[in-house]
Parts: C-alpha cells; sequence; structure tokens
C-alpha cells in the first residue's frame, strides 16, 4: 500500500419496525459494496495522491432485542473477499485486505411508522503495505445517528427509507517506503449515508430484506485529506423469537 489508506469507515444498521414489543431478532446479511476513495498525503513536503477503487463483498451478523419502548441491536461485519485495488498514477494494484467491525445501537419509535437510532461504531482495517511482511492499519471510531421511515407497501410487503449522519475518529499507522520509517496520525471526519429497502415476511417468524444504502464520507488531518464513497446492496435473512 502506497501511504494510502482505505477507511471504510460507516454502519449500517437494520430496520426492525416491522417487528413485534418484546421481540428478539437475528439477521444475516450478505452484500456487495462498490467502494472508491480518493486521498491527499502529504509526506515529507511530497504531496502523495491516488484512489482505491474495488467491488468487495463481506457478511453482517446481527441481533436485537425489544425492551419497552427501545431496541437494543448489535452488529458485527468482515469482509469475504480480501484483495482491494489500489489505482495510482494509473496503474491498479491489488493489496491484500483485512476489515472487521462492530456496532451498537438503541431505537425508539417516534410514531407508528418513524423511528430514531443512535450508535456507536468501531472498526480495525489492516492492509498489506509495500513492505514485505508488515501491514498499513487504521482503526476508527464513529458516532451514529438516523431516521428511519417504514410502511406497508402491499398487504404482503413492507419498505422502509433511512437517513443517517456520522462523525469519525480515525488513527492511522502507515509504513514508508522506505521499509523502515511509520507514519502515524489521526484524522477526524463526518459523513451521511441514506437508503431504502423492502422487507418480504416468509411467515410469522423469519423474512427476507433487499436493500441499497449510499454513503459518503470526507476526513481531515491537517495535510491528509480523504474523500470515501460507498454504494452498497445487500440481502438479509431474519429469523424472530
Amino acid at each position: 500500500m502506497r501511504i494510502s489508506p482505505c477507511l471504510t469507515g460507516g454502519a449500517i444498521l437494520a430496520a426492525l419496525a416491522f417487528q413485534p414489543a418484546s421481540a428478539a431478532n437475528v439477521s444475516v446479511s450478505f452484500g456487495q459494496a462498490d467502494f472508491e476513495m480518493f486521498y491527499a498525503i502529504t509526506v515529507d513536503g511530497n504531496p502523495n495522491r491516488g484512489q482505491s477503487i474495488d467491488d468487495f463483498d463481506y457478511v453482517d451478523l446481527g441481533i436485537s432485542v425489544d425492551r419497552g419502548d427501545y431496541t437494543y441491536g448489535f452488529t458485527a461485519s468482515s469482509l469475504l473477499e480480501q484483495p482491494v485495488d489500489e489505482v495510482s498514477n494509473g496503474v491498479s494494484t491489488p493489496y491484500d485486505t483485512e476489515r472487521d467491525s462492530y456496532s451498537f445501537s438503541v431505537s425508539r419509535n417516534l410514531s407508528e411508522k418513524l423511528s430514531l437510532t443512535g450508535g456507536y461504531y468501531a472498526a480495525k482495517l489492516a492492509v498489506e503495505s509495500d513492505t514485505p511482511g508488515k501491514e498499513d492499519t487504521i482503526e476508527t471510531d464513529a458516532f451514529f445517528a438516523s431516521l428511519t421511515y417504514a410502511d406497508r407497501l402491499t398487504d404482503k410487503l413492507f419498505w422502509y427509507g433511512r437517513f443517517s449522519a456520522q462523525i469519525n475518529d480515525g488513527d492511522l499507522k502507515l509504513n514508508k517506503d522506505n521499509g523502515i520509517d511509520v507514519l502515524q496520525f489521526s484524522a477526524d471526519g463526518d459523513g451521511i449515508s441514506f437508503g431504502a429497502g423492502i422487507f418480504y415476511p416468509l411467515d410469522a417468524t423469519r423474512g427476507l430484506t433487499f436493500a441499497a444504502e449510499h454513503k459518503d464520507f470526507t476526513y481531515d488531518a491537517g495535510l491528509t485529506n480523504l474523500e470515501e464513497s460507498q454504494t452498497l446492496f445487500t440481502i438479509g435473512y431474519n429469523f424472530q423469537f
């Protein structure tokens, strides 16, 4: 990795407005993200610009529990595809990548169709460095809030739309090309996401969710600027008990 982090912070929230009170829900979702990031990093007075772009697959495992007026949720996510392509000066190079994340959330219904969610998100990203045997790492912490509107689409189908805002703090550790020195710094950022989905109940306790979501984030660390964009498509299986 040529001094170019892939910050893929962000939180995928479940729309669970279709459950009765006191329900618990387990969900497994598979998805694909169209990922694109532009970066501008100045190292030792020399500007370094480039782009990371890839389509990567991931899996989410989530659980939520209703307690009175509130729903408490936990989600863990991991990549299914390891290489991520980085484009620098018109040349594409694949890098082995590992990324795991988790989030905690609390939701409350504002009305029969509108709910408010807030929570905390953390992720760790490790990308193969150009220095053999070393990795560039990024650890991200974030707080998010979202509004979800859900309603019946037909007698059988339900739909929801969601808008989210997020603030991020990232700690980056990058290996320089000389293989000895390490560049470390923090980057603060914010972002928004919006999406929509359809929920199809299979029976009283099982259902499928089809969703699409778009995210835009920016990060600023003085001499370092990052812009990240993701478009995600997911299909999920939900089981209620």
